[in-house]
This record gives C-alpha cells, structure tokens and sequence, in this order.
C-alpha cells in the first residue's frame, strides 16, 4: 500500500528521469553538430591548402576569395548560434532549477491537503461517537425515522392506486364517445357546449349511460391523484426533518471546531492549485525553450548550425576543389597527400559524428513519445485528485510494473489509469452513529439529500455540499 501522493511522486519520477535522459541526448546532438561544423571548416581549410599548392598565384587569388567568404560567413553564422545555444542554455538550467523547486513544494503542499482531509475526518468521527448518545439527536432522527416510513407506506399506496387507475381506466378508454363527453367536460360546470351541440351530447350520453359511467371515471381518476399529493407531503416532511438533522448534526461540528479545520483545507488547496498553476507556467516555459532550441540545432531550412553547414557545403561542392583533390591524389607530393589522408579522416568522423546524431535524435524522439505518456498519466492523477483525498493505492507493484512498462515503450497511459483507478483507496473510516432508515445518519445510503463532508458510502455528514 502506498499513499497517493508517493504514487504520483513515482510517476514525476519516471517523467524527471525521462527528461534527463532527453536532455542528455539533446548535448550528444548539440556536441556533435557543434563537431560536425568544426569539421566542416577544417575540410574546407584543407581544400583550400590543396588550392595554393596547385594554383598559380592568380587562381589562387580567385578562387581563395570565393572560398574566404563563404568561410567567413559559415564561421560567422556558426558563432553567433553557439551564443544562442549557450544563452539558451542558461535560462533553461534555471528554469528547470524553479521547476524542481515548484514540484518540490506542490509534494509539500498535496501532503498538508491529504493532511487537512484526515484532520475533517478524524473530528467527524469523534463528533459521531459523542452525538450518538445526544438526546437531541436521537429524537430528531426518530422523527425522521417515522416521516420517512410513513412516506414510504405512503408512496407505495399511491402507486397501487396508480396502477389500478391504469388497469381499470382502459374500458372507459376504449370507448370513444365516452372520451369524445369526458374531454368536452360534459355534465361538468366546464361543458361550454351551445344549444345544438347540447342536444347532441345528451342523446349520445343517454345512449352510452354516460353519466354513471363519468361518476365511477372521475372517482377512479381522482384517488390516485389525491393520494399521490398526500405522498408527496410525506415526502416533503422527510426533506424537512432531514434539514432539520443535518443542521443538528452541522452545529454539533461546529461546536467541536470544524470550521477551522474545513478553512484550513479550502487553504491547503489553494496554495496546492497555485502550485498547479505554476508547475504549468513553467513547462510551456520549458518547451518554449526546447523548441528555440531545436530550431537552432535542426538540420531543416537556413537557420542554426544547419545554415552554417550549408554555406560550407555550398563551398565544398564546386567543381574546381573536386578536381583539385583528384588531381592532389595522382602527384607524388608528401603534403598533398597528408591533406587528403586528413580529408578521408575527417569524412569518416563525418559520418561518425551523423550516425551519433541521428541515434540520438531517433532515441529522443522515443523518449519523449514515452514521456508523453508519463505526462498524461501525471496530469490525468491530478485531475482526478487522488492526492487531495488522503487515500492510497493497494497495488503499488502493479502500478510500478506499469510505470516500467511505459518506460519500455510496451504500456500506455491508458494502462497506468486503470491500475490506478482499481487499486485506489480513499482514506479514513466512516463509523460510529447507529444506523438509521436510508443508510444511516452521517452515512451514504439510497435516501437523497445534500453532499457529505468526506465523501465514500461508509460515512460522512450531510452539509449540503463536500469540502
């Protein structure tokens, strides 16, 4: 059994350490872009020092100007996003230590609502215990022990005669010049028929023998409703002795000081859903960052590192340094050849440095799938306020198999709702008062009426309304 908030503790955990490694794949992907371009200048260093060995002078001028400038601007642009990236860095570092700080205090702040829970419901339960033996008490809900019975027997009367109503009013039904009268309110103070229209309706009425007929119809029609208006005046007497009860067993709280204690949770919960409000602010804060971010370090469109490698590919692809490098391969000379063994050095660390990039990038994206998931299952405990109601879990193996799950990329969030939602188990016991028609006194039951502090079927006072 673990508590609800060591649960969801459980569930930050494995998002906390989701996102690390996220963050760590994220410097492996910087680093080796960072890397990449480094290698990308040197390469176009060590074409242009095949340029001046082969080149009179004046091609060298031209084509080492050309080449100088997109260098310069690739260099240029290269460092400009490296301030970017290490500014970045900088206020993230930062905002993650405010969002470790926020999370630490919500842990804090959900103990002391589950805390303020247990303390409304301990005093419930002493209150209990002492109004049992409360003479007041105990006459009022004698009284609403009889109004509801007589309510009851009063219902169930004015059913039966509804039914009989049903059974015995389909001949009269059946019959339509019976209807035809009985809807025109014939021999009634409400017929409003004229002369002719009177002479009709008589004969037809002595025809069909209306009037005795229309005598046993509106005796048959009339008891059920006035015995369903008497049942509801029971039923009214039980709502009011109900109140009456309620505001007993309120003012018994009261006295005993549950006010302070319901102020003090309605505050616990606020601090907690600030804390809430914060924890959010903060994370869009954080994926603000982490899309800037990304942008600087995509490899897609002309901005970041990806314009940079750009300029410099666009350097390397001429015609003239392909065919400078081929013609350095077929000379003898010591130090063209040096260049080109660094060249295939560099172009294989290239390809290195693009696969570890590109693992990176693929295993972070899977991260952050399963993050996601860890996310919605964190988000979906809060709204459903485990944490507030001072329960646990009885199945915590269950529910950290699942976490592992999720992790493993083989579970949902859907997986670990369910668990959670099966082996949850609110807090405190509801007993004490003797019971009472309906489910008891401060108990659930069958009976309607207002909220109760608490909650469950065990227990727990009407007050018209839960903490």
């Amino acid at each position: 059994m673990i508590s609800a908030f060591e649960a969801l503790n459980s569930i930050e955990r494995a998002g906390r350490g989701l996102r690390e490694d996220e963050d760590r794949l994220a410097r492996i992907v910087e680093a080796a872009a960072a890397e990449t371009a480094r290698l990308r200048t040197e390469q176009a260093g060590l074409f242009k020092s095949l340029a001046r060995i082969r080149l009179d002078a004046l091609k060298q001028n031209r084509i080492l100007g050309t080449l100088d400038e997109a260098e310069r601007k690739a260099l240029s642009i290269v460092e400009d996003q490296q301030q970017k990236l290490e500014a970045l860095s900088k206020r993230r570092e930062a905002l993650l230590s405010a969002l470790a700080k926020t999370r630490d205090e919500r842990t804090d702040r959900a103990k002391k609502v589950a805390e303020a829970a247990e303390a409304i419901t301990g005093l419930e339960e002493a209150t209990q215990k002492r109004m049992a033996e409360d003479l007041a008490w105990q006459a009022q809900a004698a009284k609403l022990s009889g109004a509801e019975a007589r309510a009851q027997a009063a219902d169930v009367k004015a059913k039966q005669s509804e039914t009989d109503r049903d059974e015995k009013s389909k001949p009269y039904l059946a019959d339509r010049l019976f209807v035809y009268l009985w809807e025109r309110g014939y021999g009634t103070s409400a017929y409003r028929g004229g002369p002719i229209a009177r002479l009709g309706d008589g004969y037809v009425a002595r025809v069909v023998q209306y009037e005795p007929a229309r005598q046993n119809y509106f005796t048959l029609t009339e008891i059920p409703k006035r015995l369903r208006e008497h049942a509801d005046r029971l039923k009214a007497e039980v709502a009011e002795e109900e109140a009456k009860l309620t505001a007993i067993e309120r003012a018994a709280l009261e006295a005993d000081g549950i006010e302070g204690r319901e102020a003090a949770h309605r505050k616990a919960e606020e601090e907690l859903e600030a804390s809430d409000r914060r924890i959010a602010d903060l994370e869009r804060e954080d994926a603000a960052l982490e899309q800037e971010r990304a942008v600087l370090l995509g490899e897609d469109g002309d901005k970041g590192l990806a314009g940079a490698l750009a300029e410099l590919a666009e350097s390397m692809q001429r015609e003239d340094l392909r065919v400078l490098l081929r013609d350095a391969l077929q000379t003898p000379t010591p130090e063209d050849e040096r260049i080109v063994r660094r060249l295939q050095s560099i172009e294989s660390e290239l390809i290195r440095h693009a696969e570890q990039a590109d693992e990176a990038r693929r295993t972070a994206l899977d991260l952050a799938r399963k993050r996601a998931e860890i996310d919605r299952s964190r988000d979906e405990f809060r709204r459903s306020g485990y944490d507030r109601q001072g329960g646990g879990f009885s199945n915590d193996k269950l529910i950290g198999d699942v976490i592992g799950g999720i992790i493993g990329g083989m579970l949902s969030s859907r997986e670990l709702g369910d668990a959670l939602r099966s082996g949850y188990r609110p807090g405190g016991s509801r007993s004490g008062f003797p019971s009472r028609p309906g489910g008891g006194i401060f108990g659930g039951g069958s009976r309607g009426g207002g909220g109760r502090i608490g909650g469950g079927s065990g227990g727990g006072f009407r007050t018209g309304g839960g903490f």
